[in-house]
């Protein structure tokens, strides 16, 4: 069959490799490249830290964790010099309560939608300007415009999924180097035989993430007869970027924060820094190497008032 004339001749090999459609498995380009938390637990089951263009789900019960988790990313990555920007579909934001936490808020870029796909907008735009970090806060809340302008009987069946799918879809189609970060709601499937739990908005995201994380309540910490936090558990149920089902716990304390001490105490007897024979405690590091201390809220007093000390037990955890 005679070729049409003006017809675009198909590219050559070497042309698509010059202009970037085509690349080597090895180019660096490929590499993926990562914004850690700054916890060096949760860091290191993520190895290395939140993927950047790719999507990321943190997803739990409630209460469980998924949205300090973001603002603990967030924190790090404003300390870095990066550019952030939170989605509050939920409309939950409070300045207070989040300078708590320790974030820089003059940094920090923050929208609430009121419809979905204003939502959408929003965070295609974001990617497109190559924001460091977007953070959706969740997809759970995402409310398609249909839903609000209709009666409340009317039955939406499978608007919400429609939606998000479009959102992921967008969201890895464009060209960017950000970081796309997810909540997401943990709820209870009761149409099969077995209870299940499932995330709303359908089971696509599920197939567009790279990175699915999980946060549970695994205890309480009480001091005093009063409940100061919980054991927060933090299980990688999906990973495209490394090896998944690894998991930690992190000591989370009701002020927004990680009670580091204690989770470097536990990093250390583990590493062998700080020996444990029963309730004495041996320092086997730099300048308190040989020093002994009985039971362990006294090692974390001793810790946390000699922050030189600490500094130094963190620079030895990090060599290791």
């Amino acid at each position: 069959m005679p070729r049409k004339k003006n017809a675009v001749e198909p590219a050559t090999l070497d042309e698509m490799l010059n202009d970037g459609r085509l690349m080597r498995g090895d180019d660096q380009r490929l590499i993926v490249q990562r914004i850690p938390i700054g916890i060096a637990d949760l860091d290191e089951i993520l190895n290395g830290g939140i993927p950047r263009h790719r999507i990321t789900i943190i997803t739990g019960p409630y209460s469980s964790g998924k949205s300090f988790v973001l603002q603990l990313l967030m924190k790090n990555a404003i300390e870095q010099d990066l550019q952030v920007a939170y989605i509050d579909t939920e409309q939950t934001y409070d300045p207070v309560w989040w300078g708590q936490v320790g974030l820089p808020l003059d940094k920090l870029l923050v929208s609430q939608p009121v419809i979905g796909e204003e939502a959408v907008d929003i965070a295609v735009a974001l990617v497109k300007a190559n924001v460091d970090v977007v953070a959706i806060d969740s997809l759970a809340a995402l409310v398609p415009h249909e839903e609000t302008e209709e009666e409340a009987e009317k039955k939406f069946i499978g608007l919400q999924a429609r939606l998000i799918g479009k959102m992921l879809r967008l969201l890895l189609s464009a060209k960017h180097n950000s970081a796309v970060v997810c909540t997401n709601q943990l709820r209870e499937s009761i149409g099969g035989p077995i209870p299940t739990d499932v995330m709303p908005g359908g089971r696509a995201q599920g197939f567009f993430a790279s990175l699915i994380l999980r946060t549970q309540r695994e205890g309480w910490i009480e001091s005093n007869g009063k409940r100061e936090g919980f054991d927060m558990k933090i299980i990688c149920r999906k990973s495209k970027v490394g090896q998944p089902f690894k998991e930690c716990v992190l000591p989370f304390l009701f002020r927004g924060k990680i009670d580091e001490i204690s989770l470097n105490l536990d990093r250390a007897i583990e590493n062998g820094l700080i020996k444990q024979r029963g309730p004495w405690y041996t320092f086997a590091f730099g300048s308190a190497e040989g020093e002994q201390i009985m039971g362990r809220n006294s090692v974390v007093t001793r810790l946390n008032d000699d922050s030189e000390l600490f500094d130094h037990l963190r620079a030895a955890l990090g060599e290791i």
